[in-house]
């Protein structure tokens, strides 16, 4: 795995007076580099001592990777380089951009040395783990330009895939979307003696895939906000490009033997919910959420999949003759936009999910191959975990936070936006007690809310705009674990959590990003009783 390949051209010769360097044209960014410090020390948070199952050194640095056909693009990427551990612990996702596959198992100890080499400050936030405040990667805690941080911790999460992503919110605002979008993002999975008895596919028959789209300009040159009123309004909706990728690349087509074979998918998009079917109409079966294993399968005419979300899926080829080819599709939608409209409002002012009026190829899959070696029994049972995990007394009052927006001024959450590690009086929770959240969506915009630090049970949803939720309902997955719940306009959905082990703060947000950079994001702490 190569380490660093010099950027060959730099756009951004100067912001604010302090020369750098930077990726995309100087219009085109979200307020410019906020440049970091120049520090080289180590800061240490998490485990104080060994000894270490897995340690590895994760970079975050500018490159250059091939995304589209001719010239490569100028990214911003994860690299890493495993000291100890199992030889699978680092996959590299093919020659893109993104940063390599993570994988962990449910009780190692780990030590990750976080070097950021980037022009500015920035985090790694380990999304959906349970760990200490100080480890999750969150804003508090900058890692300066030319700095390093030491995170450690145990791996106590539920077998599934997760992903790590930036987390940085500067003096000038947030820098979530901008760095997410440069290149930003690498999935992680953990595997358990429960999931590995289960005999799902793997191998060759297990595939990750990072859903992103990005627009590009001149000669492959990756394109994010251009100022002016289309600005203005990307910020109010989110980033929506006009290419869709995997792992960071256009479709492709993949052969895949004649057996069943398990996706495991990653919405790592800064705004777009996609909405997945196959192309011959067969059912989508899920059987995993962003929290590991469903109890059995469950089939869907389609998969929503907002921000953040990820979706485990199972499809078999065993009877499928050779050559036969079937894709994985996006379908258009209108989730809501501003001052309504339906598509064509929506798709005007920023509200569509789609990059055309036709479904989108993300991936095309092709039989050649037997599959005498492979699994191809649908499993009945998946995981006897759910039923044992603390549900909160029927009683209990939710507490209530209601989604809203300050015209020209950004999003707000209860009225209040991002203000530091500030928490008001209905944001303190109490150590080892359960609670029901209500999440009210009272804009016109979907918001898919994400909670740090642990996983949630959906509990309910109440639908007060047909429009919205007959685009997507039938596709939202609400069994199993979450960590990010959609809501769509005019919404209320409750969710069920649990705070466990770690006092402290942890940020909640939308993660439509331009969203959390633009005030959707608070802070709540976790007190001791």
């Amino acid at each position: 795995m190569r380490d660093f390949i010099p950027a060959r051209r730099t756009f951004l010769k100067s912001v604010g007076g302090l020369s750098t360097v930077a990726l995309l044209p100087a219009p085109l960014l979200l307020g410019g580099c906020q440049p970091g410090g120049a520090a080289t020390h180590a800061e240490t948070s998490g485990l104080e001592q060994g000894p270490f199952d897995v340690e590895l050194t994760l970079f975050a640095r500018p490159d250059v990777a091939p995304i589209l056909p001719g010239a490569a693009s100028e990214v911003w990427r994860y690299t890493a380089s495993l000291l100890k551990g199992p030889d699978d612990t680092l996959t590299r996702l093919g020659d893109g951009y993104l940063g390599p596959l993570i994988r962990l198992r449910r009780g190692q100890r780990v030590r990750i040395h976080i070097d950021n080499q980037l022009p500015e400050a920035t985090t790694v936030h380990w999304h959906g783990l349970h760990v200490p405040p100080d480890v999750d990667g969150q804003p508090r805690f900058p890692i300066p330009s030319g700095a390093q941080k030491t995170v450690s911790f145990v791996v106590d999460d539920r077998a599934g895939l997760y992903w790590y992503h930036p987390h940085p919110h500067g003096k000038d605002g947030g820098r979530v979307g901008f760095q997410s979008y440069a290149g930003l993002a690498g999935p992680l999975v953990i595997e358990d003696d429960n999931e590995r008895g289960l005999d799902l596919p793997q191998g060759d028959l297990e595939r990750i895939l990072v859903l992103q789209d990005r627009s590009f300009a001149g000669d492959n040159e990756l394109t994010y906000l251009s100022g002016g009123m289309g600005s203005m309004m990307t910020r109010m909706h989110g980033f929506r490009g006009e290419h869709l990728l995997v792992n960071g690349k256009p479709a492709a087509l993949q052969e895949v033997s004649a057996a069943a074979h398990r996706l495991r998918i990653v919405n790592g998009s800064n705004a777009r919910i996609y909405k997945l079917f196959w192309s011959d109409g067969r059912p989508v079966t899920v059987i995993g959420t962003d929290g590991g294993l469903l109890e059995a399968p469950e089939d869907f005419p389609y998969v929503t999949l907002a921000p953040a979300q990820r979706v485990d899926l199972w499809i078999s080829f065993e009877k499928a003759a050779q050559g036969t080819r079937i894709q994985l599709l996006n379908r258009p939608h209108d989730a809501g936009g501003m001052m309504g409209g339906g598509m064509m409002m929506g798709g005007m002012m920023g509200g569509s999910d789609t990059a055309s009026d036709q479904a989108t190829p993300l991936l095309t899959l092709e039989v050649n191959g037997r599959g005498e070696d492979g699994v191809s029994t649908r499993p009945e049972r998946l995981s006897n975990e759910l039923a044992d995990l603390p549900r909160p007394d029927k009683t209990t009052a939710p507490r209530l936070f209601r989604l809203g927006m300050k015209m020209m001024q950004g999003f707000t959450i209860n009225g209040r936006q991002f203000e530091g590690a500030t928490v008001a009086d209905g944001e303190a929770v109490s150590l080892g007690e359960s609670e029901v959240w209500e999440f009210f969506n009272d804009t016109m915009m979907p918001h898919p809310m994400h909670v740090h630090g642990l996983q949630f049970r959906v509990l309910s949803r109440h639908y007060a705009d047909a429009r919205s939720a007959g685009q997507l309902a039938a596709g939202i997955v609400d069994s199993g674990l979450h960590d990010t719940v959609l809501v769509l306009p005019g919404e209320r959905v409750r969710i069920a959590l649990t705070f466990t082990d770690f006092p402290g703060l942890y940020p909640y947000h939308c993660h439509n990003m331009e969203h959390e950079d633009n005030g959707m994001m608070r802070y709540y702490e976790v007190r001791k009783v």
